[in-house]
């Protein structure tokens, strides 16, 4: 149960994501590459409460009021990049991700995260070097950057 399933339903002027059964209106939902690839980052808004345990294994839900952050943590477990252990709460992974996501409020930011993950876990590498890829928002939002994993 590595990725959630998602039913996205699109109308003239929102966006809803079906989640486990509940309705959400979807403000933000990045993939993997490629066809139907895996579902890496959500941001819906809804009253009824998203859990972990509605998404799929290795994945965290972070709350704002009524809005739900949800993300696949192997994507974004950053310190798979170096020799670091996971950070308290972080599950243990024993490969890394095919690409590691950077979502930010505008592209950016996506990148600059990047470039100082980088810094921090991997000063050896040139960010200007590196592969990446945009990944675009089933919203219409900004673009996330994917940094090639392994």
């Amino acid at each position: 149960m590595g990725n959630p399933y998602i039913e996205v339903q699109k109308t003239p002027d929102r966006t809803l994501a079906v989640i486990n059964g509940k309705t959400y209106r979807l403000l933000r939902a990045y993939r993997e590459p490629g066809h139907d690839g895996d579902w890496i980052f959500l941001a819906v808004a809804g009253k009824t409460p998203l859990k972990p345990d509605d998404l799929a294994e290795h994945w965290a839900v972070v709350r704002k009021g009524n809005v739900y952050l949800a993300f696949s943590q192997r994507h974004f477990a950053y310190y798979l990049l170096g020799p670091n252990q996971p950070p308290d709460g972080w599950p243990r992974f024993q490969s890394p991700p095919a690409w590691y996501c950077f979502v930010g409020l505008t592209e950016e930011a996506a990148e600059h995260l990047m470039r100082l993950t980088l810094r921090e876990y991997r000063p050896d590498v040139d960010p200007d070097r590196v592969s990446t890829r945009t990944c675009f928002d089933e919203c219409g939002g900004p673009t996330a950057l994917l940094l090639k994993g392994a």
